[in-house]
């Protein structure tokens, strides 16, 4: 599987008043089976670059590979259904696109749209809500009944019943309590590990990246910063610096550790991992 970025551009309101380069020259790799952090300040580009991995936004300039679709500046896309088959994306607050009566006419409703039967679409829905830890008891319930989380959940499952090889999601915890985003990155680092999909999570929490992300992409400005691993990009504090982005606490009390003369591995990313880490030196 092939995810690229060539030269892209992006320009809203082109030859307008209003026009907006919110995309230049970018040009990137994004890994198979990996789960990756699209991070950056706000305005930074980061939706605006994962739109384009379904054809939701057409490049100005350059072209975006996923697989053997080609989506090229100038030239007409005409595989999108095929594309969004393969691309899932989860915009921030998906749950305010819920709209059916009941919880599994929503969650088949995409599925359904692909060419399959009806009975298909829902035993894909019910495979799906399963995933996301709902249960036969929702199946007939309204969308409207359910907590900001479940909503989330049910979003979420509507996109899985599609089956897609990349998982894309907007700043997918944005607005849930702790316990409720924590829940919600566990899910998609099982998708990720267990289901084998391409997960790529626009964020801004670092706790998250950490815990959660193998890689790391940062824009600033429209303009691609660095793509990295997760460890070195944390190891780095130039990369930070550069990226205007608060470590996480582990890394700031790794850092301050250091400072006062411990050697610090850079595998440890955890307190608990420092934890024993610092009991061991003790014992020595």
């Amino acid at each position: 599987m092939s995810i690229r970025f060539e030269k892209v551009d992006f320009e809203y309101s082109p030859n307008t008043p209003f026009a907006f380069k919110a995309l230049t020259d970018i040009d990137l790799e994004l890994s198979k089976d990996k789960m990756t952090a699209i991070i950056g300040a706000t305005g930074s580009g980061k939706s605006t670059l994962v739109q384009h991995l379904n054809a939701l936004l057409l490049p100005t300039g350059g072209k975006v590979i996923v697989d053997e679709h080609t989506i090229e500046a100038g030239k007409k896309f005409v595989k999108t259904k095929d594309l969004r088959h393969k691309v899932g994306l989860v915009f921030q607050f998906s749950e305010y696109q819920l709209f059916e009566e009941t919880i599994i006419k929503d969650v088949s409703f995409g599925p359904k749209n692909f060419g399959i039967s009806e009975a298909e679409a829902i035993e894909k829905a019910k495979r799906a809500l399963k995933t996301v830890g709902l249960d036969e008891s929702y199946y007939e319930r309204s969308p409207l009944e359910l907590s900001g989380g479940q909503k989330r959940r049910v979003a979420i499952a509507g996109i899985l019943a599609m089956g897609p090889d990349i998982l894309v999601l907007d700043e997918p915890a944005a607005g849930l309590d702790p316990q409720g985003a924590e829940q919600m990155m566990t899910l998609f680092r099982k998708l990720n590990k267990e289901k084998g999909i391409t997960v790529l999570v626009v964020t801004h929490n670092m706790e998250h990246v950490l815990k959660y992300c193998d890689e790391v992409v940062v824009l600033d400005h429209g303009k691609l910063l660095m793509h990295t691993d997760m460890t070195t990009f944390f190891e780095n504090e130039k990369y930070m610096e550069e990226a205007n982005i608060n470590p996480p606490s582990i890394i700031r009390f790794k850092a301050m550790l250091r400072q006062r003369g411990l050697d610090i591995p850079s595998d440890i990313l955890s307190i608990e991992d420092l934890a024993r880490y610092l009991s061991r030196r003790k014992g020595k």
